[in-house]
């Protein structure tokens, strides 16, 4: 008899969860009857997950989540207590920047680049949620078929932090 290993990945989990409809692996508290609407949208939102993963070529749910519930969802405290919100509009102007920035770069595997997943967030949660205001972003950005930090692809669609203008007073101050 061969032995099966379970897998505790977050991946997992909301596989598990969002193929079978039932609350797989949760923690014994999520289950009783006092908790039915949270772990009924717990499991909604885990279908969800799987159905845009596998809508983009089995996309990591790892890196979905981030966009798809919120920044810690990643984290499996997090998802142990359970997730809430699914935000559509969001994912779905995700994937779509992702897919615009591989093929301006010349490379589809910056589709699944987790840096470029967050830098994406950071335009549309900070700069503009239009895809408008992203493709001209876009057509400033030198292309690049490699992505190696989050503050490359800041820096190129420039949204990467200011300094503060203290900060840049006094440093122009220093350098004199």
């Amino acid at each position: 008899m061969e032995k099966t290993e379970t897998k505790n990945t977050l991946e997992a989990r909301v596989l598990a969860i969002g193929e079978s409809g039932k609350a797989k692996g949760m923690p014994k508290g999520f289950t009783i009857p006092q908790n039915k609407e949270r772990r009924e949208l717990h499991i909604e939102v885990c279908k969800k997950l799987v159905e845009a993963s596998k809508a983009n070529g089995n996309y990591p749910i790892t890196y979905l989540v981030y966009f798809a519930v919120g920044k810690n969802a990643h984290r499996i405290p997090t998802f142990l207590e359970g997730y809430t919100k699914f935000d559509e509009k969001k994912v779905s102007t995700i994937f779509k920047w992702l897919k615009m920035f591989a093929k301006h770069n010349g490379n589809p595997k910056l589709f699944r680049n987790p840096n470029l997943a967050h830098a994406l967030c950071r335009f549309y949660d900070k700069y503009s949620t239009k895809t408008k205001d992203f493709k001209a972003a876009l057509e400033k950005y030198e292309p690049n078929p490699k992505v190696n930090s989050f503050a490359m692809v800041a820096n190129g669609l420039g949204i990467a932090k200011q300094p503060s203008e203290e900060y840049a007073v006094s440093m122009a101050g220093s350098a004199m």
